[in-house]
């Protein structure tokens, strides 16, 4: 049970926390209806979060499994949306005494650290990565370190309250919220502090290190200090992401992937080049070639990659993948689509690319092929809670004028309103309300099943249908409260 005193909570800016939540979604996560639906009602929210903070709530959590790069997935804990504003505005408190964010220098720049034309070219670059950090931020030395830096004590102590009651272990935070970043960068400053004091030059990015070495002896010695400092912290370095190598190197890298880039511009170019006739006389005319436009070029090139990127194989990591999300989201713009087997084998071979190519997809005009990838993504067989929270926001935002292929997709749309996962029941159950394809009675059964983390989300789907004729049932679940109230008026104001 998680309490905090009238006065604590009374201090906190839950205000400014709510409207940050209704607006801004976790990170690589669509909005969710349940946080949707209190678009407008940001003072209830924040009232309610208050209400349950003082008189003692236990905070809701689903933990749902994302993709990443390589094996396993990575654990996404989504909390409710009280749960969320109480987060954000205990740390928000907190955030004056924090550390600079380490985000905020891009990770490009963390990439240009100790390779640039001034360094060393003697030098030795390590680069360094905790394994899983969020899951093992250990909540008491966590406390500690903030104590040690000075910051409120008793937001710090409620901070700890917090986090226990969501991890009963006692170790791990939510990771896809800026607030955890925030308390992620305290925690682990400590480690860099660590190998600054050895005498090295340390750039961070989120749980990245790049380490300056003088030689190659030194680069060793400091993987050894950072494995005894991620240990007095409860982390271990990922053994597949540490590595050692020479400015020289890395600039290689750096060089073959632009070069491949530029090969594919140059043949983009030659390629479309055109030839115009000019009449200069009579019976006279000259050849004048006409350069492709820049942007023309680069959707031509990017296509080509894209294509050389599915045609290779699948189990050899290539340059072209590098350019995977960022092809994409050019390609949004391009006159041609991307074939949808090409679509299909990027989803099939690498997971983590469905929100990248699900945001193609809802950025194009071919309605038609929009519905008939999203119902071939759907049955593809590795596709998780995430993918299909995924499929079925992007599925709600897109226009109902393809019935052979949104029939298709609609059917298991209905399969994931018995999904063991609640956010991907509430999902679904919007997209079917918008098409008529679920009954308020099993919208009831699914606000029975629901805890506070979706039952806002559940009853803005009763109100879409209560939006013409008001039910009885509609009327039932809105009177559970002030919170529920206004998610079920969101949802008959916005049932179209």
């Amino acid at each position: 049970m998680f309490k905090i005193s009238e006065k604590f909570v009374r201090a906190l800016k839950l205000g400014e926390a709510a409207s940050e939540i209704v607006s801004t979604p976790f990170i690589d996560m669509p909005e969710l209806i349940s946080e949707r639906a209190l678009k407008g009602s940001e003072k209830t929210l924040s009232e309610h979060a208050a209400t349950n903070a003082i008189a003692g709530y236990s905070p809701m959590v689903e933990v749902i499994p994302m993709p990443k790069r390589g094996y396993g997935p990575r654990p996404v804990a989504v909390l409710s949306a009280s749960s969320r504003v109480l987060y954000e505005s205990i740390i928000q408190r907190l955030a004056p005494g924090l550390p600079e964010p380490s985000r905020k220098q891009g990770f490009d720049l963390h990439l240009e650290f100790g390779v640039g034309p001034w360094d060393r070219e003697d030098a030795r670059i390590v680069d360094l990565d905790v394994a899983a950090c969020y899951e093992y931020i250990d909540h008491r030395i966590l406390q500690s370190e903030l104590a040690l830096q000075g910051l409120d004590a008793n937001a710090s102590e409620v901070l700890s309250g917090f986090l226990r009651n969501i991890f009963s272990r006692e170790v791990g935070i939510p990771q896809a919220l800026p607030a955890s970043h925030l308390i992620s960068d305290a925690y682990l400053e400590r480690m860099e502090r660590g190998l600054q004091r050895a005498g090295y030059r340390v750039n961070r990015f989120a749980d990245d290190f790049r380490v300056i070495a003088r030689d190659l002896s030194s680069a060793h010695k400091a993987i050894e200090i950072a494995v005894e400092e991620a240990r007095s912290l409860g982390l271990t370095l990922a053994d597949g992401k540490t590595n050692i190598r020479s400015p020289q190197d890395i600039r290689k890298i750096k060089k073959e992937r632009d070069d491949l880039l530029q090969k594919y511009r140059d043949e983009a170019i030659d390629d479309l080049v055109s030839i115009n006739f000019i009449q200069v006389d009579y019976d006279e005319f000259e050849i004048q070639e006409i350069d492709a436009a820049d942007e023309d070029v680069d959707f031509a090139a990017l296509m080509r990659i894209v294509e050389d990127w599915v045609a290779s194989d699948p189990e050899q990591l290539t340059l072209h993948s590098s350019f995977g999300s960022r092809a994409l989201r050019i390609l949004k713009r391009a006159p041609d689509r991307i074939p949808d087997q090409w679509l299909i084998e990027i989803v099939s071979r690498e997971p983590r690319y469905l929100r990248a190519v699900l945001l193609y997809v809802s950025e194009r005009k071919e309605q038609k092929e929009n519905w008939q990838t999203l119902s071939r993504l759907a049955e593809l067989p590795r596709t998780s809670s995430w993918g299909r929270v995924w499929l079925l926001s992007i599925s709600s935002s897109l226009p109902a004028n393809a019935p052979e292929y949104q029939t298709k997709f609609l059917e298991w749309a209905t399969t994931c309103l018995a999904d063991k996962t609640e956010i991907v029941r509430a999902e679904a159950a919007w997209t079917l309300a918008g098409t008529g394809n679920i009954s308020i009675g099993r919208v009831a059964d699914l606000f029975v099943e629901a805890s506070e983390l979706t039952q806002c989300g559940i009853a803005a789907v009763a109100g879409r249908l209560d939006a013409k004729i008001p039910s009885g049932v509609g009327n039932a679940i809105s009177g559970e409260s002030r919170l529920v109230r206004s998610a079920y008026t969101w949802g008959t104001q916005n049932a179209s």
